[in-house]
């Protein structure tokens, strides 16, 4: 079975990531400027999830949720 880590080894690229009580604004903003759609979110030196474009469309712009006020742990 492969893990995430062998995946990411087998990269040439950078792994970005997130505290999850950074306001999904922010991830966004984070996300636009590294041209990514996904970005993982780490809580105490761990992997707690993997935020996306999808889960913005679906938890926060289709739920009337702020963008500004919602930590990306409430949505990943």
């Amino acid at each position: 079975m492969t893990t995430v880590k062998k995946l990411l080894d087998s990269k040439d690229a950078a792994v970005f990531s997130v505290h999850g009580n950074t306001s999904v604004f922010d991830v966004l903003t984070e996300m636009m400027k590294q041209n990514i759609s996904a970005i993982f979110v780490i809580a105490s030196g761990r992997l707690k999830g993997i935020f996306t474009e999808r889960d913005y469309a679906r938890k926060i712009i289709l739920q009337g949720r702020a963008s500004k006020e919602t930590p990306v742990c409430d949505v990943m």
